[in-house]
C-alpha cells in the first residue's frame, strides 16, 4: 500500500517553466511514485505535478514528515535552479547534476563573488590566475569562463550521491575534482518518455505536412552551443529540403534562422512530440560540449527518426549505428553531403532510426531509469556529507514577520546580515506562504538574496545578501 512506501522529497522546477529539466523531473517523479510516496518542492508550488503528487513551497520543505534522508535535488545550468541549490546546502541527498558547470548558475542567481570565484580556482588554478583576475578585478567574465570552469565541487560535497547522464561527465567530473571528491558519482543514461510516440503520418496531418515533404527537425531551446548556425550553412544549396524548429531560439541568431527555418517557439508536450515524430531527420548539435545530454534526442531515438549528433561530449557514447556521428572537422559540408544523401535515400534513414529505437527500447525506458534511481537513493541514504561552509553572516539584526517592518530593519544596509524574524503566530506564517510571490519573496525587498535559512521554535533566522540601498 502507498502508507507504507517510505518518503521522497523532490527538489525541482516543474512545468509549465520552459525547462528540459523540468519536464526530466515531472516524468520521474511520475515514474518513482510506484516506489515512494513523492513530494515535491517547487518555486511555482503552483506548477503541474502528476496527478497525486502534492507541490510545497521550497521554504517549507523542512517541516514535511521525516523521509530518512530520501532527498532529490535536479541541479541545472540556469537560475532556474538557483532555490535548488541553496536547498542542498541544508538538505543534502542524491543530485541529478544536468551540466557539470553551473558557472551560469551561480552567476544568475547572484551567488557571492567569492564563492564563485573560489570555485573557478579550485576548478582550474592556472587559467584562474588570468580569468579569475579579470573577474576579481573588473568584474570581466568571458564566454570562456563558461566552458573552462565547472564549480560544481559544492554539490559534490554536499550530496549523498551524484547522478550524470554520461561517462563524458563523470570524466570531466573526475578530472577536476578527483577520484575521492567523485566516488559517489554514477552514470544513469537520460529516459525516454514513457508514452509511446507519436504516429509519423499521425503527426504530419496534424501539422499539415504533406508527406513528400523531407524535413529536418531541430528542438529545444536553441542556445548557441547547439549550432543551428552550421545547419543553416549546410542547408544553403538544399533549398528543397524543408527545415523546422521546434523551440525557441537565442536572440543572437533568430533572425537569420527564421530567414530560413520555421520557428514555432516553446510548445506543449504534445506538439512538441508531434514536431519530433514527423521529422525525417532529428538534427541535434552540440559544440563545446560540457557533457549534457538532450531531451529532444531521446524523443528522437524512441520515435525511430533518424538523428544527426556531433561526435563529441555525450553524443559519442551512442552506438555507431543507432545516430549518424558528424565529425568536428569539415562540420558544415559532411552535415550537407549527410542530408543530400538521406534525401535521396529514405531506407538510409530509416536503418539508422529504427537503429536507434532499439537502443532507445533497450537502455532509456523510463521504468528501467527509475529503478536505478531507487537503488542509488536507498544506497546512499546513511552516506555522510561535508559541513555547508556558510559565508560570514554579517550583523544580526531583528524583527517581526511583517513585510514593512523587514523593509524598515533593512534600510540603508547592503552586503551580508544576519536577520531573526519573530514569528510566533503560525497562522501568519501559513498566511504568507500563500502569497503570490511564496513566503520569503513576499516577506523580503527585491535587493535581498537568501543565503541560508533556519528554522527556530518562535521564528526564522535568515542570511541575507542586500544589494545596494541606493
Amino acid at each position: 500500500m502507498e502508507s507504507c512506501l517510505p518518503s521522497l522529497l523532490l527538489m525541482s522546477p516543474l512545468p509549465p517553466a520552459r525547462n528540459g529539466i523540468a519536464d526530466y523531473a515531472a516524468a520521474l517523479v511520475g515514474a518513482l511514485a510506484p516506489h515512494y510516496r513523492c513530494t515535491i518542492a517547487c518555486a511555482d508550488w503552483l506548477a503541474e505535478a502528476p496527478p497525486g503528487i502534492p507541490v510545497v513551497d521550497p521554504v517549507l520543505a523542512h517541516r514535511l514528515p521525516e523521509s530518512g534522508g530520501r532527498i532529490l535535488h535536479q541541479i541545472g545550468n540556469n537560475p532556474d535552479h538557483g532555490f535548488v541549490l541553496r536547498a542542498l546546502r541544508h538538505l543534502p541527498g542524491v543530485t541529478t547534476l544536468h551540466d557539470p558547470g553551473l558557472l551560469h548558475l551561480h552567476e544568475s542567481t547572484g551567488e557571492a563573488p567569492a564563492t564563485i570565484l573560489a570555485g573557478m580556482r579550485h576548478a582550474a588554478p592556472r587559467l584562474a590566475a588570468t580569468y579569475a583576475a579579470q573577474l576579481h578585478d573588473s568584474g570581466f567574465s568571458t564566454r570562456a569562463n563558461h566552458l573552462l570552469f565547472d564549480i560544481a565541487g559544492e554539490v559534490l560535497a554536499r550530496s549523498r550521491a551524484v547522478v550524470v547522464h554520461s561517462r563524458f561527465a563523470l570524466q570531466r567530473l573526475r578530472l577536476t575534482h578527483g577520484e575521492v571528491a567523485t566516488a559517489h558519482v554514477v552514470v544513469i543514461p537520460h529516459p525516454i518518455p514513457a508514452e509511446a510516440p507519436p504516429d509519423r503520418a499521425a503527426a504530419r496531418a496534424r501539422l499539415g505536412i504533406p508527406e513528400s515533404d523531407f524535413l529536418v527537425v531541430t528542438a529545444g531551446f536553441a542556445a548557441r552551443a547547439k549550432r543551428l548556425d552550421w545547419l543553416l550553412a549546410a542547408l544553403e544549396g538544399l533549398p528543397d529540403i524543408r527545415w523546422i524548429h521546434a523551440g525557441g531560439i537565442d536572440p543572437g541568431q533568430a533572425a537569420a534562422i527564421a530567414a530560413r527555418a520555421t520557428v514555432t517557439g516553446h510548445l506543449k508536450a504534445a506538439r512538441f512530440a508531434d514536431h519530433i515524430a514527423a521529422a525525417d531527420v532529428l538534427v541535434n548539435l552540440r559544440f563545446p560540449s560540457g557533457g549534457e545530454s538532450s531531451g529532444p534526442l531521446a524523443r528522437g531515438l524512441a520515435a525511430g527518426v533518424c538523428c544527426i549528433v556531433s561526435d563529441t561530449g555525450a553524443y559519442a557514447e551512442l552506438p555507431r549505428d543507432a545516430v549518424i556521428h558528424l565529425p568536428l572537422a569539415d562540420t558544415i559540408g559532411r552535415l550537407a553531403a549527410t542530408l543530400a544523401g538521406l534525401r535521396d535515400d529514405p531506407g538510409q534513414a530509416a536503418m539508422v532510426g529504427a537503429a536507434g529505437q532499439r537502443h532507445a527500447r533497450t537502455e532509456m525506458t523510463l521504468a528501467a531509469v527509475a529503478h536505478r534511481y531507487r537503488d542509488v537513493i536507498e544506497a546512499s541514504c546513511e552516506r555522510p556529507v561535508a559541513a555547508f561552509a556558510s559565508p560570514v553572516p554579517g550583523p544580526l539584526l531583528q524583527t517581526t514577520a511583517d513585510p514593512a517592518r523587514v523593509a524598515e530593519a533593512l534600510a540603508g544596509r547592503s552586503g551580508a546580515c544576519r536577520l531573526r524574524v519573530e514569528v510566533a503566530d503560525l497562522a501568519l506564517l501559513a498566511r504568507l506562504s500563500l502569497t503570490p510571490a511564496g513566503l520569503l519573496p513576499g516577506l523580503l525587498p527585491p535587493r535581498a538574496t537568501i543565503r541560508g535559512l533556519r528554522v527556530e521554535p518562535d521564528g526564522l533566522l535568515l542570511d541575507l545578501d542586500l544589494a545596494g540601498a541606493g
